[in-house]
């Protein structure tokens, strides 16, 4: 009897060590995003000819916009030291603003909305102080599904729809604070900035404009440790 008393008291323990150094759950959460852009200048716009016309437009960020994201996280532990690998899914929602102008005409703004369905990657280490955590570290990001939706009236003017061109991968750094709550709840905070371009140009009709897209988003999550 004491032998299985021993045991059991060494497997609990081996169990609460393991729990201790290995951990893993689920998050959600929504990130606010606004796409960073140098205004493109003020341009021509060709025709199907490739001639010049009368028309002319320009594009340059607009507001931030929210999104979400849902996914998984692990965690390993040593000592104040943690490293916390996570992939979850984003929709990732900015906008672009267009501003149009035609022969003789006023100048037309509209913005554009843009959408970026996404694989997120990071790998975060940091340190614990208690409860409380700071971390920083890269984010690859791997683009499913791209949509830029402007109205119809402003294809009309600009003779196509635009299509922003976006590379399928990309990567960011993340740094924040998190909290977690009786070992079971976690609260992070984070603030991402795009080290790589979402693309290089944006296409309308027979004209690309060059341009540096960069996403830059406030994520805010909770999770939930198994």
């Amino acid at each position: 009897m004491k032998k299985i008393l021993i045991a059991a008291a060494l497997l609990f323990s081996t169990n609460v060590a393991m729990c201790q150094l290995f951990g893993y759950g689920v998050k959600a959460g929504l990130n606010s995003t606004k796409l960073k852009m140098k205004d493109v200048a003020t341009t021509a716009i060709k025709d199907a000819q490739g001639k010049e016309t009368d028309k002319t437009i320009m594009m340059e960020e607009a507001a931030s916009d929210l999104g979400f994201h849902v996914g998984g996280f692990a965690r390993i532990n040593a000592m104040v030291v943690f490293v916390q690998p996570e992939i979850y899914y984003t929709n990732m929602s900015s906008h672009i603003k267009i501003n149009y102008k035609g022969d003789g005409e006023k100048i037309t703004s509209e913005t554009a909305d843009v959408k970026n369905h996404r694989i997120d990657i990071p790998v975060i280490v940091g340190a614990k102080f208690g409860p409380a955590r700071l971390g920083l570290g890269p984010v690859a990001s791997f683009n499913l599904k791209s949509e830029t939706k402007v109205s119809d009236q402003m294809k009309e003017q600009i003779g196509a729809g635009l299509d922003g061109a976006k590379n399928t991968a990309t990567f960011a750094m993340q740094v924040g604070a998190g909290l977690d709550i009786l070992k079971k709840v976690t609260l992070d905070l984070r603030y991402e900035f795009g080290l790589s371009k979402l693309g290089d140009e944006v296409n309308i009709g027979n004209n690309t404009f060059k341009t540096d897209q960069r996403a830059n988003s406030f994520i805010a999550s909770i999770g939930w440790m198994f």
